[in-house]
């Protein structure tokens, strides 16, 4: 078993599986884990004992006893099961362990006890120097676009491979892409259109990759680096993680922040809400403007009709307590509800009144990157160059890409007038459930920013 540091690292691992393949027992039958000695969810761990308990294994090899468990507790849980299938035990490092004997029970009990205390010192010299770098508000590694020099992050000004771009620039670069398509599969398929993409078996260093998973794209975007601050890794669910001005130069404005957000929460909350059993309609649309957690509604108590008497919006994250907020925002400052789906109609409307007052859409501007395509593709074909036909085919498909995602853009940009053109009549909102108003919200409005009584409308539009 080996921390994800380990593992990352490479050498740890490769050396307890070499060490078990040069005893003799094929990569086959070697279980292993990316996770802590003192996790019960371990998948190799697990495995292992499921072969136990099957009556499959006369006996478990294991470089050394921290590699099996670093828990008092989960080695008399382990020793047990191995007795009483009769398993013995074999650590390559310290020989055979007689899990029956007084003097077996004994080395193992001593053996578990110093393979904790080597956790936890672990953990508290690791505590003690992430809170070092905290006090002096030192950055742990660059992310993509930035690099460390003396100990400061700066903007990556070197040369982004095969392009005229700075690291810097493709990376912002890649911020537009995924503003423009909100979408993080779609953001990584025309990024790799457009720049080159390190190789997964790139070793160069961490920071200098673009993240080429969709997971990987949303770490990067939700790094509080790109807005010019620091974070500091948490330790738990209960502990939030720290975050703090840097000295760097920010890729990415507040603004775009709040709308990269919105983006994420709005995309997870279509995933997990059903429209038909929800009963507040700002569900997924209320962010509280100090953590960027969802804001719940406070009720107070209930008239005969069933209906609460008040309906007060306060962050989540401050009424539980997890530190994730301050405790100001558990407040309401009255703000309910109704006012914040007021405030939501009036903004609608409003805009409304500016798109009816602009050129229509018969005047709207064609994508620069399209017609600079068209004016590539006809000068390589004018060009009459076999050679040239495998780059004219990729600006071919790149230009059918692009032209597709225009029109599709512009059809949902049609549909999302019309509806706003409806919902700025009053009789549009007569007769609708909660689920039919959030759905309506979560179509035209990115969030309602919440602050202590203020509240901000950011539309879709």
């Amino acid at each position: 078993m080996s921390s994800n540091k380990q593992f990352s690292d490479g050498h740890a691992l490769e050396r307890y599986i070499e060490s078990l393949v040069r005893f003799g027992i094929p990569e086959s039958l070697i279980y292993f884990d990316v996770e802590s000695g003192i996790s019960d969810s371990r998948t190799g761990f697990n495995a292992v004992l499921d072969l136990v308990r099957s009556g499959q294994v006369a006996t478990v090899v294991i470089p050394n006893f921290d590699r099996l468990t670093r828990s008092p507790l989960q080695w008399e849980q382990t020793r047990e099961l191995f007795t009483k299938y009769g398993v013995q035990i074999k650590f390559l490092e310290d020989g055979d362990l007689d899990l029956t004997s007084p003097d077996g029970l004994f080395t193992g009990r001593i053996k578990a006890a110093l393979a904790a205390q080597v956790r936890d010192r672990i953990r508290s010299h690791s505590l003690a120097g992430h809170a070092k770098h905290r006090e002096r508000k030192e950055p742990y590694r660059p992310i993509f676009g930035y690099i460390k020099i003396d100990g400061v992050i700066v903007p990556n000004q070197g040369r982004y491979p095969h392009s005229r771009l700075t690291y810097f620039d493709v990376a912002r670069k890649l911020v537009d892409i995924f503003l423009d398509a909100r979408i993080l599969s779609e953001t990584l398929q025309v990024f790799k259109m457009r720049f080159y993409m390190h190789p997964a078996s790139y070793n160069g260093k961490i920071h200098l990759k673009c993240p080429s998973s969709s997971t990987g794209l949303r770490r990067w975007l939700l790094n509080a680096q790109l807005r010019g601050k620091l974070q500091y890794l948490s330790f738990g669910y209960k502990t939030p993680q720290l975050i703090v001005d840097g000295q760097h130069q920010s890729l990415i404005t507040d603004d775009e922040w709040l709308d990269i957000k919105s983006i994420f929460d709005t995309n997870n909350v279509r995933k997990r809400i059903n429209p038909t059993h929800l009963i507040n309609p700002l569900t997924g649309i209320a962010k509280c403007q100090n953590c960027g957690g969802a804001m719940s509604q406070r009720t107070g108590y209930k008239r005969i009709s069933g209906e609460y008497a008040i309906r007060l919006l306060v962050c989540r994250n401050a009424r539980s307590r997890n530190g994730n907020c301050k405790p100001e925002y558990a407040r309401g400052y009255g703000v309910t509800i109704e006012l914040a789906e007021q405030a939501i109609r009036d903004k609608l409307i409003e805009k409304a009144q500016q798109i009816a007052s602009k050129v229509p859409l018969v005047n709207k501007i064609i994508n620069p990157e399209i017609t600079e395509l068209r004016q590539s593709i006809r000068m390589l074909e004018a060009i009459n160059d076999a050679d040239l036909l495998e780059v004219i085919e990729r600006k071919k498909t790149r230009l059918h890409l692009l032209i597709q995602t225009e029109e599709i853009k512009t059809v949902e940009s049609g549909e999302r007038r019309n509806l706003l053109v409806s919902v700025s009549h009053s009789s549009f909102w007569e007769g609708m459930s909660p689920g039919d108003r959030n759905q309506v919200y979560q179509e035209l409005v990115s969030a309602v920013w919440c602050d202590r009584g203020k509240l901000t409308v950011v539309t879709n539009l």
